[in-house]
């Protein structure tokens, strides 16, 4: 596998990956902007108004068979907060060139609908996206939105981020309200995608089994009159000085749980990544095996890193008359790890897991690209068999200090209307 990048504009990185194994290609525009919460229900409409339609094919059907005609080609899009950014990726893939039937230079077709779809958008005017077109994204995203609050647990785990990240970018749904959709016009939100344009930080992620000497010149200034931001990948959470505790209430038929726990010491993402894995992050972990298992207090246990926050978040869906039961386990199975109580297979199982996953990559164009924005997220130039011998080296004594630096920050539960937790 090879890999280079070059720079391709103020603020724009083009990053190539050659493995002759891959039978696809795969080109992805991932575009980063500060956290500007006010503005992100109409960042998250513009993904989808640019890639379901564009003024080349202004009709969901006219660019389906354009896909078509790329063999089967797709397009998909995501967005999400990585500390205090924003981001928006933008990703098409076809098959590679070599198997096209008739010689058809499928990648530089690809890349210029994708280019065509980020440049040259659906819109009224060239003021505005078209009215038809916002008006079914801004319905997909309100159902979105409401999908979120019937899913007791992604709803509680958003409330939950209000307390925890009070006051951070962190705390605000990516999605925004109901009302703030609703508010949203085509003129806004095509002033919003206009924003992006000029201001992100643009990596472009390209993957193929052969180079593509054509890219460089396609992407080459393509986004002009930049003005880029300084962009915030780690932006540690502080911690508050007295646990926040808060309980809401609603017609639920499980109860949920979400703590957060904060670490204000320089601790590498390895270490952190492996002491959440042992805690509560697959099925051999304490919060698995003893409060789920052994215990029986929840229907489901788990520990997740916060990206770039230095917070560990666990969230549980419990029975009503376990929430008090439940949360005082998940600290004592803590106070166990700070103590050091735990088996050494433990350790050596999480480093199975992760370096199994960390071998996996390169196995598929995305895992390659996501890989290479990692490395990109963590300002460090460790490839794979670096980053598992930093796996290798943790140590019991590592995962000790690790969960010793975290504190508890916050408590939010979801109860059973007319109950008391």
């Amino acid at each position: 596998m090879k890999e280079f990048s070059q720079s391709v504009g103020r603020g724009v990185e083009l990053i190539s990956i050659v493995e002759p194994k891959f039978k696809t290609t795969n080109i992805s525009v991932v575009f980063l902007m500060p956290c500007q919460p006010e503005k992100f229900p109409a960042w998250s409409l513009v993904p989808n108004l640019l890639l379901n339609s564009c003024a080349k094919y202004p009709t969901i059907a006219q660019m389906s068979e354009r896909l078509q005609e790329l063999y089967g080609a797709y397009l998909d899009n995501s967005v999400s907060l990585i500390a205090d950014t924003w981001q928006m990726r933008l990703m098409v893939n076809t098959i590679g060139d070599d198997y096209a039937l008739e010689g058809e230079d499928l990648r530089k077709q690809a890349a210029s609908l994708l280019l065509e779809c980020i440049l040259h958008p659906n819109t009224e005017n060239g003021t505005a996206f078209a009215e038809s077109a916002f008006r079914t994204e801004q319905q997909e995203l309100l159902d979105v939105i409401q999908n979120e609050i019937n899913n007791k647990r992604s709803y509680a785990t958003k409330q939950a981020r209000k307390t925890i990240f009070k006051d951070e970018p962190n705390s605000v749904s990516l999605y925004g309200t109901e009302e703030d959709v609703l508010a949203l016009t085509p003129e806004f939100v095509y002033q919003a995608y206009q924003e992006i344009l000029q201001k992100a930080q643009i990596l472009i992620y390209y993957v193929g089994s052969e180079e593509a000497p054509e890219l460089p010149e396609m992407f080459r200034n393509v986004f002009a009159d930049r003005d880029v931001p300084e962009i915030c990948v780690q932006s540690p959470s502080p911690c508050k000085a007295e646990p926040a505790v808060v309980t809401e209430s609603m017609n639920v038929g499980q109860s949920q749980l979400v703590m957060a726990f904060k670490t204000q010491e320089d601790i590498s993402q390895e270490a952190l990544r492996m002491c959440s894995l042992m805690f509560g992050g697959a099925p051999f972990s304490l919060l698995f095996s003893n409060v789920r298992e052994k215990m029986s207090l929840c229907y489901y246990c788990s520990s997740v890193i916060v990206y770039g926050k230095n917070t560990m978040m666990v969230t549980s869906g419990v029975s009503q008359e376990n929430l008090e039961k439940t949360r005082d386990a998940v600290l004592e199975q803590l106070d166990s790890m700070c103590r050091g109580e735990f088996e050494d297979s433990l350790l050596e199982n999480a480093q199975r897991y992760l370096i199994n996953a960390l071998r996996l990559t390169g196995d598929t164009p995305s895992s390659c690209s996501s890989e290479a924005f990692e490395r990109f997220l963590r300002e460090d130039h460790a490839d794979v068999e670096e980053r598992i011998r930093l796996y290798q080296n943790l140590t019991k004594e590592d995962i000790i200090r690790t969960a010793k630096a975290f504190r508890l920050d916050s408590v939010y539960m979801l109860t059973q209307k007319g109950e008391e937790a």
